[in-house]
């Protein structure tokens, strides 16, 4: 008796580690509509603005956007939409931050 309790609790234990990897997919989508604040420390971090027309950065060029950087992954998004630089969060699509990248 005592090995199939072994056996089970071993079932158990691998079930639970293969769940693990899985448990954050469970909570990114109710994130994902989360509109990025300024005031978020990663945003700050990256001087993330809403709207880049109040950008003051030594690297802001203007007609930089959001919506023209390579990081801004839904190109089709009209006015917020997803940005790998902020997982789970929407940003300004006339938005702008330092991780810019010109879109190829």
């Amino acid at each position: 008796m005592r090995d199939r309790d072994t056996n089970l609790t071993r079932r158990r234990l691998l079930a639970g580690l293969a769940a693990v990897p899985v448990a954050p997919l469970m909570f990114m989508p109710a994130m994902a509509n989360e509109r990025l604040s300024e005031d978020d420390a990663q945003a700050r971090a990256l001087n993330y603005r809403h709207d880049a027309s109040t950008v003051e950065h030594p690297d802001y060029q203007e007609g930089q956007t959001c919506a023209n950087c390579q990081l801004y992954t839904d190109a089709d998004a009209a006015e917020w939409g997803p940005c790998s630089a902020f997982p789970g969060r929407q940003v300004a699509a006339a938005g702008w931050c330092s991780a810019w990248v010109p879109r190829m």
